[in-house]
């Protein structure tokens, strides 16, 4: 009687080929996990660099000169009035919701309390306002009214401040305007030696 062998060649083919597909299916999971983490990391990173350049960059910025506006006496300045505008692809920005700090050389920084008013303002400056000391507002917007008081792109905010004492002839001083997005906008400037009633000051 003739014996069989028996060949386990065929099953030792598919055995590896299950193998290899296995090692492959486990290599494309894990490329996979890893192709999205990697993703997931890239949009994070993307989220945090925009992030900071929108906190490290200003929206805000002087359009002009700064002016101060002396006392009946011209004896010192009474008002600092300057225009503000979004600087180049800045996002609008809420002035309500913005803050000031007045400091000198001899003064501590303290903060302008916002003054609201109701006065449907536009171009033209209203003269019937008043400002009390340590306060400032908004004195006038171009090109025309801001019921929400939200400076958009092309329009320009006239903000006038009164700091809580008379700055006097070579006396400097610094204005921190501090949008609620953004870094801060500084205003470093001095008196000249003469004072005007309207005095450009550098």
């Amino acid at each position: 009687m003739r014996r069989h062998e028996v060949k386990d060649d065929a099953f030792t083919g598919l055995e590896a080929a299950i193998v290899l597909i296995a090692f492959v299916v486990v290599a494309a999971v894990f490329s996979y996990v890893v192709l999205g983490a990697g993703f997931f990391t890239t949009q994070k990173s993307q989220e945090v660099v925009h992030s900071g350049v929108t906190q490290a960059a200003s929206n805000i910025v002087i359009k002009g000169e700064v002016y101060g506006i002396a006392n009946s006496g011209s004896t010192g300045i009474e008002y600092i009035q300057f225009d503000v505008g979004l600087a180049a692809g800045g996002v609008p920005v809420d002035i309500n919701r913005t803050t000031m700090t007045f400091s000198t050389v001899n003064i501590a920084p303290y903060t302008l309390v916002h003054q609201y008013s109701d006065d449907n303002l536009n171009s033209t400056e209203d003269a019937n306002l008043t400002i009390s000391d340590g306060q400032w507002l908004i004195w006038a917007i171009s090109p025309g009214a801001s019921a929400d008081r939200t400076l958009q792109s092309a329009e320009t905010f006239t903000i006038r401040a009164k700091p809580r004492d008379l700055l006097t002839p070579r006396e400097k001083f610094l204005i921190e305007v501090k949008p609620e997005i953004g870094a801060a906008l500084g205003i470093d400037r001095s008196v000249p030696a003469s004072i005007t009633p309207t005095t450009l000051l550098y």
